[in-house]
Parts: structure tokens; sequence; C-alpha cells
């Protein structure tokens, strides 16, 4: 205890005002918040008092004991504590304390004893008192150290920094999935590559026909490092015009063709997309509104491209090229356009050309729009193995999927929503369910443990095993994954390991690691994360931080998932931070689609929400009309159709007096959607529960932030004072989070990487071809 005398300056402190801001730090790793209070029955005292202490406000352990010193000495009479209200106390009386709490720590002259009643669990005092163990050793090395980290016992940090965050490291070099495509068909020309509509193409074929597309468009204009537009169903011109794009060194834009005009427009101005593949089917609906782009519609084209020479293309396609650009919802009312690059790609596709198509050799049906990354291994993955892609009918009648399934299997590996795989228990017989695939993958949305546990005994002993994968767009496909044995309990199964050459870790909103049990925010880092969101320099730098933990100059990305690490290793998913949910299986920003709504005519304010049913989260609207020209609520809902995609459109739009609001000023959802609980019809008026007057919100302060960059021109800020990770360097700008972003904006004109930038040099189009 010597060294913790030490604090003497500004004011000198007791060691019992040290030990309490040991206490302090503790519980402010175990809480995740910036301020607390806590009960603390000081020596001389006969009832606990009520300590108010925010322990971000301190960057030093001197400081933050100075910063504790004052606040259990500033308390006034009002800070008593009730009887019998206790939860967490700090007893520095030196006499055992009657007051019951669920945790207690006992400071004494030369040390600390923990307590706690059934309600913190097995192994948490041993857990709780190892962390007091830990703060205290890092006061004691310097006062003014680093007060702000997290303070973890070694075994836990690195369990949850190394053990537990890091996939395995396995070498990649440079290889795209085309060039692995190109390996399978000059090694099994003749294997069928692709089944859709009783019709096939072999490895050669769809090599050669791919070929054959890629200089059509490079007449057509195409250019390495620009966008495709792929507006096309499942069937077999997909893949050969996917891979035609790849030969030529550039990405597609999925594009839905049961979209909304309107956002598709959108997006091919955001994505600066010159010319787009379709078929004449779907002529009137692209070509409406869309003068910019010009057409290649596939079956038109068929005699140009069957002139076309099949010789190989010299293709130059560098791993930190793009390899597609995935729009997904935005919070701030545009989708924002994730940009996947080819080394990322060609990792999760190796690894699940190991873990999925390794468990037999019927290759994998594909039943997803490609503009819904979930179905990305289904479409690639076979292709690098030797195996089949079979295409299953586009649109798809979810009736008939299990009967496709079964007609169309054996398959090595089957991925889908945990909903398709539901709507799999109610159709298939056992016998179906064991002889479905080696392997079938529920991902994109909460997976319950009950699910798979029904499957399994549908499915049997050696039946058709059952994985999980998690992993949002951002980091390419997936980052993690499982399969779901030895699971017991209720709840959701847990995200699994790291994939190969990526991390994941559970962190604060300093980028420190929280201990094991506590929630914090899912980071996910490695091979996979995505080059940025196009044309959104400041989003970019804001969901993309440094990553503290990886290579110099590595970036994590910020999920917006809540999870906790178990004892054991797993990685429970909670929730998420923000208001974004899943709505079967596709990411939905409620913000976005009430951005849509906010505009319509009669509108005169709204909110959307997400509500829990037992068929899986939907959207609700709730709109305030105007007084002058209140509008229709079916009239609103067909004008959302109009623009956005279907899983986006709320289930009905209720109109309401007002917006009823908590004490704090935020929107009360639970007062709007108990009205719905109650029975309401779709389009009917609901009740309020007050005015809707706002509550003002005031910060208590304003953190101050740093411009970063990288060697590979890369943005992002990090917090003052302390110093940014290796292979960042700050620029010189500094202010509040608001203003750094809007100069990141400024400055920051191309995404991409220097690695990808510049390629156009490498011109396939030139002469020789």
């Amino acid at each position: 205890m010597a060294k913790l005398e030490a604090f003497d300056e500004p004011t000198p402190a007791t060691l019992t005002e040290v030990l309490l801001c040991a206490h302090v730090k503790v519980l402010a790793m175990l809480s995740g918040e910036p301020a607390f209070t806590t009960s603390v029955l000081w020596p001389g005292d006969d009832h606990p008092r009520t300590v108010v202490v925010a322990p971000r406000s301190a960057g030093t352990w001197r400081e933050l004991v100075d910063h504790v010193r004052r606040s259990v000495h500033g308390r006034s009479p009002d800070g008593l504590v009730p009887d019998g209200e206790v939860q967490v106390l700090f007893n520095a009386s030196g006499v055992p304390t009657v007051w019951p709490s669920a945790l207690s720590v006992e400071a004494n002259a030369d040390s600390l004893f923990v307590r706690s009643d059934a309600r913190l669990g097995e192994g948490a005092v041993d857990r709780i008192a190892a962390l007091h163990r830990s703060v205290l050793e890092a006061m004691a090395a310097g006062a003014d150290g680093d007060a702000r980290s997290a303070v973890l016992p070694a075994a836990e940090r690195h369990a949850v920094l190394e053990d537990w965050a890091r996939g395995p490291s396995v070498p990649r070099g440079s290889v795209t999935v085309l060039e692995l495509f190109q390996r399978s068909a000059a090694s099994a020309p003749q294997a069928t590559a692709v089944r859709a509509g009783g019709r096939v193409l072999t490895f050669r074929e769809l090599d050669e026909h791919s070929t054959r597309i890629a200089r059509l468009l490079i007449q057509r204009g195409v250019r390495p490092d620009t966008a495709v537009g792929v507006c096309l169903r499942r069937g077999l011109d997909l893949l050969p015009v996917l891979l035609a794009v790849w030969k030529i060194g550039a990405h597609y834009l999925p594009l839905d063709v049961d979209m909304p005009l309107q956002r598709l427009h959108r997006m091919t101005l955001a994505a600066d997309c010159k010319l787009i593949v379709s078929s004449s089917e779907h002529r009137a609906v692209i070509a409406e509104g869309l003068s910019e782009p010009a057409l290649v519609l596939i079956d038109e084209a068929a005699p140009d491209i069957a002139a076309q020479p099949e010789t190989p293309l010299p293709t130059v396609l560098a791993s930190a090229a793009l390899a597609y650009v995935m729009y997904t919802s935005g919070s701030t009312g545009t989708p924002k356009g994730v940009m996947v690059h080819q080394g990322g790609l060609a990792n999760y596709v190796l690894w699940t050309a190991q873990e999925y198509a390794g468990r037999g050799t019927g290759g994998s049906p594909h039943l997803t729009s490609i503009g819904f990354d979930l179905g990305v291994p289904s479409l690639l993955t076979p292709l690098i193995v030797g195996q089949c892609v079979d295409l299953l009918p586009d649109p798809l009648d979810p009736a008939a999927l299990g009967a496709l399934l079964v007609e169309g299997g054996p398959y090595s590996f089957v991925k889908i929503t945990p909903g398709h795989l539901n709507l799999l228990g109610t159709e298939l017989e056992p016998a179906q369910a064991r002889d479905l695939a080696g392997l079938v993958i529920a991902a994109g949305d909460a997976f319950p443990v009950s699910l798979a546990h029904r499957w399994s005994r549908l499915a049997g002993p050696g039946g058709t095993r059952v994985a999980t994968e998690y992993g949002p767009t951002e980091i390419t496909v997936g980052n993690s994954g499982r399969e779901v044995t030895g699971i017991r309990g209720e709840g959701l199964i847990p995200l699994g390991a790291p994939i190969p050459n990526t991390t994941m870790y559970v962190l604060d909103d300093l980028l420190e690691p929280v201990p094991v049990g506590v929630v914090g925010e899912i980071y996910v880092g490695g091979a996979g994360v995505a080059h940025g969101y196009l044309g959104a320099p400041s989003l970019t730098a804001e969901r993309f931080p440094p990553d503290p933990y990886g290579p110099a100059g590595a970036r994590l990305y910020r999920t917006g998932d809540r999870g906790c690490w178990s004892a054991d290793g797993d990685l429970d998913f909670l929730g998420r931070v923000d208001h974004q949910v899943k709505i079967r299986g596709y990411r939905v920003e409620p913000g976005e689609v009430r951005t849509v709504l906010q505009h319509l005519p009669g509108v005169e304010e709204s909110v959307v929400l997400a509500r829990p049913l037992p068929r899986g989260a939907r959207l609700a609207a709730f709109v305030v009309p105007t007084a002058q020209n209140p509008p229709d609520p079916a009239q609103l809902r067909a004008e959302l159709a109009a623009q956005l995609p279907e899983h986006m459109l709320p289930e009905a739009v209720h109109l309401v007096a007002c917006i009823p609001l908590t004490a704090n000023g935020k929107v009360d959802a639970e007062a709007l959607l108990s009205g719905l609980s109650a029975g309401a019809s779709p389009g009917s008026s609901l009740p309020t529960a007050n005015s809707g007057k706002q509550v003002p919100v005031t910060r208590a302060d304003v953190e101050t932030y740093r411009v970063v960059v990288n060697d590979e021109g890369q943005y992002s800020i990090w917090d003052v004072p302390r110093q940014p990770p290796a292979g960042w360097r700050p620029t010189g700008f500094e202010g509040p989070k608001d203003l750094c972003l809007r100069h990141i904006a400024e400055v920051w004109t191309d995404i991409r990487p220097l690695s990808a930038r510049s390629r156009a040099a490498a011109d396939p189009a030139g002469s020789s071809r």
C-alpha cells in the first residue's frame, strides 16, 4: 500500500480515498457508464451516502483521486441512501456493515474485502476482486498513468484481445475469387458449374461465356475501377456477367429487379454507374428515368456476345480493387454503399470453401437477390472448388422452397436465414431434412437456440448439421461462425469464433476492452474490413476507427451490435446500440424509412418503429397528420412502396394526435407500440400519452478529437489527449467530433486506399485485345 500513498497532489489524499478511487474505476468498467452513483459508508457515518462520480472526466489516476475525493466530501444532506436501496456499497467505516447490498467492498488499513450475495452469480466475487487488484496495481505503477484505459487482469485481457478475439492467421497472398474460379475451370472444364431452369453451364462454358461478355462490355465503354450495374434475376446469365465485370478489372453494383425505380436511380447515380446489364423483360423498368447509364440487355445482345473471341483477357485485378458495392439501409435517410474489396472477399470465400463446401460435393443452392450478401457463398464458393451453383427460380415462392431443395439436393451446404430454417422445419420430413446437405447455415438474423434444437431433432443423428454465421456487410459477408453443438438453455446462439485473418472485440466507446460478462459494442477487424462507404467520407471516418490492437494503420468496423463475452469465451449478441433492425434478414434503418415518409404530403411528424412479432420484427409507422390536409394511411403506404423495397415497408401506417415522449424527451416507443398490442387495426388512429412537448436534454461535456490519417490515406478521428495507435498520425486538425468529421468530408475525396487508386494504366481494353 506504500506506493498508493503517493497521491499528494494537488491536494493530499488519504489511503481510503485512493481505495475508493480504485473501486469507482472498477464500477466504471463494469457499468460502461460515463457517470453514475454509488453508495459509500464513510468513517464516522452511521448511514450510507450517495456519491455521484464521473470518472471519464479524469485523465490520470491523480486527477481521478482528486475527482472522487471532491465528490465524496461534497455531498449534500439529501444524498443519504433510503433504507433498503443499497445495491453496491463501499464501506470505509471500519466496522462490518449491516446494510444489505448485492456487492460490498470493505476498505481496511491494508486490504480490501469483496463480498456479494447470490444475485451476482458464481465466481463473481473472485472476478471483481481481481479487477480491484489490477486497478490498484496500475495506480501504484504511477499516479500520472492513464486512468481512462481498461485495467483488466493479465489473463482476462489476453483472452478478450487475443485468445477469443483473433481468428487463425492463414496466408492468402493476393489471390482473388476470379483467379480461384479460373483454376477450377482449368482443372475440371467439363464439370457442371451452374444449373438454372433445367439448363446447365460447364466450367469451360462459364469461363468462355464470361470472357465474351467482358469483351462486349469493353466495347461499350467499361474500364477498370468503374461500376457496372447488374440488374438480373437468377438465371444462366447472372454468373457470366459478374465474372465478366471482374475480368475487366471493374466492380459490380447489385441492382435488385424488385426494388423501386427511385431507389435504383439513387444508387446508380451515387456509384457513378455508366452502364447497366439487364434483360429485355426489365427494359421498361430500368430505362424509365435512367437516362445516364447505358443499357446492355443480355438476351438481345446474344449475337454480339457470341461474335466475341473467347481467348482469355490479360486481367489485372489487385486484392485492394473493389469487387462490388453493396447498398444497405442508412440512418440518415440515404442508403450506404459498402465498398467491398477483392482481398476481403477472397479471404471469406476461401474460409467457406473449407468449412461449408468441404461438407460434400453437391455445391449449393442460391435463393436470394445478389443485393443481399447473405447469398455470396452460395453464389461463389462452389465455383472455386469445382462444384455446382444451383440457381433456384426467381421469383421464388417460399412455400415451394422445401420441395426445390429436396429436388436439387443433396448439397454440400445450404445458407439461409433463420426464418427460412424455421419454414423448412415445418415443410420437410425427417428423412428429407437428414439428407438435405452436409451443413445448413442460418445467418442474417437472430438465431434462437430452440430453432437449432428443433432442426437437429428433425434431421436426427448423422443428418444435416446446423451452423450459424455472423458479420455485417462492412466486414465482407461474415466475420465469425460456428457449428451448433452442445448448446443448452434458451436465448440466441452465440456468434462463434472469428474466421481466419479477422478479429472481433467487445469494446467501450474509447475502444477499450470491457471485462468478461460486461456489455459493450462489437467491433470487427482484419482482412474483411471494407474500404468504407461510397461517397461518404465523414460516415466512413466515424464507423471505421483506427484499430489499437491490429497491425500499424489498420482499421476496425464499429458494428452497432451489443454483445458480451461469457466466461468460456462465447460471444453473445444482445441487440443493437442504435435503432437498426433486421427484417427478414435485411438490415433496415427505421430512420431511412422515416425520412421518406416525412416528405410525403399531409405528414406533419412521423416515427417508424420495429414491432417484435412471433414471425420476426416488422415495421410500424406513426404519423401526425397536418391539420389542413390529413393523409389517407393506405395512400401513404402505397407512396412508400413506390420508393422503398418491400422489406422496408411498414406493415401499416397509423395516425396519431402527437408523438408521445418520455420524461427525458425521447420518443416513447412503448406507448406507441402498446396501442398496437391493444388490437388497433391498420390505418387506425391511436391515442397518445402526452402532448408531445419536448424536454431539453443537455450534454455535460464535449469531447475533443483530432483528425488522424494512415499511410493508405484513410482518415478517422481519435480522442484527445490519447495518442493514436501505431500507423496513424495526427493531421493537426482538432475540435469537437462533428467539426472533425466535417473537415474530413472536405479533404478526403477518394475513399479507396492509395493501393487501390490509379489503376487505369493497367487498362485491359487496349489494342492487344
